[in-house]
């Protein structure tokens, strides 16, 4: 992986603890260690497969696939466009 794609990934991370950990709707999501390194672990896998522009991109192509250990059913990416309703 480039240095770029690493810094897309670590700023990913980021944006998805930021969403996932203020979200009252998501209290299966607290940021503990364990949660952060599946998060990261799932966005290098899949910035490995996608190759994304940015980290946002990034995020947006992790709630389309729905298919993380840390959801306890698929994501539309619906929590990310409440909060940002609400605010």
């Amino acid at each position: 992986m480039t240095p770029e794609l690493a810094a897309c990934v670590l700023e990913g991370l980021l944006l998805l603890h930021e969403e996932l950990s203020v979200e009252p709707q998501t209290p299966w999501y607290v940021g503990t260690p364990d949660q952060t390194q599946v998060l990261h672990d799932e966005l290098w896998i899949l910035a490995g497969e996608l190759t994304p522009r940015s980290s946002q991109a990034l995020v947006e192509a992790w709630y389309r696939a729905g298919r993380s250990s840390l959801l306890p059913v698929a994501c539309t990416g619906a929590l990310v466009s409440d909060r940002h309703v609400a605010a």
